[in-house]
């Protein structure tokens, strides 16, 4: 049998690695992976239809694009993510249709959308991820399938909505149901954005518009467009939503060739040289937007399924949230075995049900004395039986439970006069038994209770004590305790009779900056922040980093700095937690070893060093107030986000392109320029020249102050542009 072109970068790969050196094959592209069966370069590295080129952007530097015909630079499209499990997709930036109209109702220009991203047939625009938005003042968008032949219509289907504004006071931000913004689902199968766009015909007509030159249309990944009346309102000069706008959309792909064949098909003997599926591990998938199939790894294996030995073992034993076990944990080969240990037993499956001791042998003993007496014996010590088994079980259930709190660390956290100690028969209470989840932490799941006193609480699993962590544990439980600012969020107390402990904090009804930045899923459209809240949680979280610092006894430092970690009440006041990795200045040290944080926003010195000190709290804090700015995600490895700003003060010195629309007034760009400024100051690289954290929170609260002076006098002067020309003092003289 001969060779497939497909299996030649698995064989490369094996080559290269059976040879001491690299892949030849380039494996990533402007901070984007791009795993096989995508590829750059040698048609060796792709499979056919699945090419991917490194173009050189000038400021913004490589990209990952898709290639079209007779493209250039300014056509192709921007790839920004690729995944091939557990669904194969690609989230790329495809272009805005348009067309724009003169006061008489004469169009001056259209642009249909229209990209050639599918020439090989690999992609369909996914209709579960995304949606079609249509923005005009008296518009009809459409987009159709797949001409057919013979026929009711011309093609498989169609589908659009129609936007109207009969005032301009009409559109709302936030709403679009149809004056001037409307939205509808998209159904599968659609290959291409080419939309129908109706104009100056019959009902139609745009003349007399001069508040709404231009109509919009597009698809776009749901949750990451919301209407703003000023992207249909503005002048032609001034209008956030531009004809060269592009909007970010996923797409579906799968394995189809020239001849589209589903997974029985791929399998069969004649086709088996050119089957996708190449890890022993992986299995077959028939795609269901479209034809064709795609391929995963098989149940407690995980990777990439199109290479040899690509999907790897899961080791569930790590993942106790994913992959529970209340016994013993024994990891193997695509599975996991859970049991109990020695004298305890479970109801069920212990993956499932709790394991609890057997009876004692004492109790034992005496049931075997009583068996066999008389009838009359055994009424009269029938009760005293009883009695007595019950006290021992109460014993030994006392028994146990003091060990469990004294390898908890129960004797060390007794004198922390500020930690209240529950029992787990409180905390089932003030949880109600854990009937409102707030999600899942490292370890288990976190609930919402409230204390007698009304107090909202969330009660949240710490991880496994061990004879080797429980040092740790204690350190964390006791830094928390003694902390008391209103940006470090309060722990008040703990329950230590259990196998995992549990930590009782103060309620954050708003969640993580992460969830609010970011969504906590793909379709969870995002909340809107001010520029103001953005400043005030910025000055809490540089606050309370300042206060673990500077003014708790030896210091603290965070040592995993990220939006993931600070919390945010129902006032949106920041609020410092997770300190599982913290540390306590030693004597004479300003520096701590053996902590491994977040990597992303991880001070580079220290993986040069192993030293981390409070300069690395202002290093990841730098990276925290890039992503308030421009709600962008920081990337992987050395934060992407951080390249992209240097990038752009070195080249323009100002950072308004990366900044967030929703706080990019013209009139705020300078201010927003000093928070970057600002926030690069904390990621010099080198420690001496980063400013303490203590400077960093008055500087904020200075740019902030100057802000809303400057905001104060613009609107006491019936918006004079004028006074926004000139950006505030930059404070380059920043303590260190």
């Amino acid at each position: 049998m001969a060779t497939s072109s497909s299996l030649l970068p698995v064989l490369l790969l094996l080559a290269a690695a059976a040879a001491g050196s690299s892949s030849p094959c380039q494996l990533s592209c402007g901070g984007v992976d791009i795993p096989y069966p995508f590829g750059i370069g040698d048609k060796s590295c792709f499979r056919e239809g699945f090419e991917i080129e490194c173009r050189n952007k000038g400021s913004t530097g490589d990209v990952p694009v898709l290639p079209v015909p007779d493209d250039t630079n300014d056509k192709a499209i921007w790839v920004l993510d690729l995944s091939v499990a557990p669904l194969p997709e690609a989230l790329v930036l495809l272009p805005v249709a348009w067309q724009c109209f003169d006061l008489a109702g004469k169009r001056t220009g259209i642009y249909p959308g229209d990209v050639n991203f599918n020439q090989q047939g690999v992609y369909r625009i996914s209709n579960t991820q995304n949606e079609l938005y249509v923005l005009g003042c008296n518009t009809l968008v459409y987009v159709k399938g797949v001409k057919i032949q013979g026929g009711r219509f011309n093609y498989s289907y169609y589908t659009g909505c129609v936007s109207v504004v009969n005032d301009t006071n009409d559109p709302q931000d936030g709403a679009c149901a149809g004056l001037g913004c409307c939205h509808v689902d998209i159904p599968p199968g659609l290959t291409d954005t080419t939309m129908s766009m109706w104009a100056n015909n019959g009902a139609w007509s745009h003349a007399n518009q001069s508040f709404c030159p231009c109509d919009y249309a597009f698809i776009v990944e749901r949750g990451n467009y919301t209407f703003r009346a000023s992207d249909l309102l503005q002048s032609n000069n001034n209008r956030p939503m531009e004809t060269d706008s592009t909007m970010p959309l996923v797409l579906d792909w799968a394995i189809r060739g020239n001849t589209s064949i589903s997974c029985s098909q791929a399998q069969a003997t004649e086709h088996v040289h050119e089957y996708a599926c190449r890890s022993i591990h992986s299995l077959c998938v028939n795609a269901t937007n479209g034809p064709g199939y795609f391929c995963n790894c098989t149940k407690g294996y995980e990777g990439n399924p199109y290479i040899v030995d690509g999907c790897k073992n899961i080791n569930e034993c790590k993942r106790p949230a994913e992959f529970p076990c209340h016994g013993k944990c024994q990891d193997n080969d695509g599975s996991y075995d859970c049991k109990c240990p020695p004298g305890y037993h479970s109801d069920g499956d212990p993956k499932e049900t709790p394991c609890n001791p057997k009876l004692p042998n004492s109790a034992k003993l005496i049931i075997g004395i009583t068996v066999g007496t008389s009838v009359l014996l055994f009424i009269i010590l029938g009760i005293g039986v009883c009695y007595m088994l019950k006290r021992i079980q109460q014993k030994e259930k006392e028994r146990q439970l003091e060990a469990i709190e004294k390898k908890n660390g129960s004797e060390r956290l007794k004198n922390v006069k500020t930690l209240l100690l529950f029992t787990k028969e409180e905390l089932d209470q003030i949880t109600n038994n854990n009937s409102v989840p707030l999600g899942k932490g490292g370890f288990g799941e976190i609930h919402k209770g409230t204390l007698s006193d009304k107090t909202e609480v969330a009660v949240k699993a710490s991880n496994q004590v061990t004879k080797a962590t429980l040092d740790e544990f204690v350190q964390e439980v006791e830094i928390q305790s003694r902390m008391m600012h209103r940006n470090i969020l309060k722990l008040l107390g703990c329950c230590l009779r259990v196998d995992v402990p549990l930590l009782v904090y103060e309620y954050a009804a708003k969640g993580s900056l992460q969830d609010i930045l970011h969504g906590k899923s793909s379709d969870q459209k995002r909340e809107p922040l001010t520029l103001r809240s953005r400043f005030d949680i910025a000055i809490g979280s540089a606050q309370g980093l300042a206060y673990m610092h500077s003014y708790t006894e030896n210091g603290i430092q965070h040592a995993d700095v990220k939006p993931g970690n600070i919390l945010l009440d129902g006032g949106l006041v920041p609020k410092i937690s997770d300190f599982g990795l913290s540390k306590v200045f030693k004597a004479g040290k300003d520096y701590t070893i053996n902590v491994v944080g977040c990597l992303a926003y991880m001070d580079p010195v220290y993986k040069d060093t192993g030293r981390l000190t409070p300069k690395s709290d202002v290093y990841s804090f730098g990276i925290v107030l890039l992503e308030l700015i421009s709600r962008k995600p920081v990337g992987n490895g050395e934060s992407n986000l951080v390249k992209q700003f240097k990038r752009v003060f070195e080249q323009d010195n100002t950072g308004k392109e990366l900044f967030d629309r929703d706080i990019a007034a013209e009139e705020d760009i300078p201010i927003l320029d000093e928070i970057a400024i600002l926030a690069l100051k904390c990621l010099k690289k080198k420690v001496e020249d980063r400013p303490a954290m203590v400077s960093v929170a008055s500087a904020l609260v200075m740019l902030k102050v100057s802000w809303e002076e400057k905001r104060q006098c613009f609107s006491s002067t019936s918006g004079n542009l004028g006074l926004f020309e000139g950006a505030p003092p930059r404070s380059d003289s920043l303590g260190k």
